[in-house]
């Protein structure tokens, strides 16, 4: 028997940490009310989307062709599910100014969303 413990445990402890891209949500209300729809684009911050083909090549995961992909969500509800689904803190005070400036204004940015290479394609965030 070996003296190691086995199970995802040990995996966790071994994996290395995952590095996560400082960016931001773009967020654009297309309609009024309930019929409302709500296009939801990751932006990254530290030049990777501007298409330069050097930066690119610092963040191989990228590719050539992976650029940000919208999400749709049609009507509020969705569009709370979705940011949930993302991860996005809704007790922050800046989370809560950009939601009342896509009501008021019909978009924002929601600040400092950190993502790693997984979760941004796990989310939907990015297409290849």
């Amino acid at each position: 028997m070996s003296a190691l413990p086995s199970g995802s445990g040990v995996a966790a402890r071994l994996a290395p940490a995952k590095r996560k891209t400082r960016g931001f949500l773009h967020i654009v209300r297309h309609g009024v009310g309930p019929q409302a729809i709500y296009i939801v684009t990751y932006h990254w911050l530290d030049g990777e989307d501007s298409g330069n083909h050097a930066e690119r090549q610092e963040r191989p995961w990228l590719g050539a062709s992976a650029l940000p992909k919208p999400v749709l969500a049609e009507g509020a509800r969705a569009l709370i599910e979705l940011l949930e689904r993302i991860g996005v803190d809704f007790h922050l005070r800046e989370v809560r100014g950009a939601l009342e400036d896509i009501l008021r204004l019909g978009s924002a940015n929601l600040p400092d969303l950190w993502l790693s290479d997984e979760e941004m394609l796990e989310k939907g965030l990015v297409e290849w």
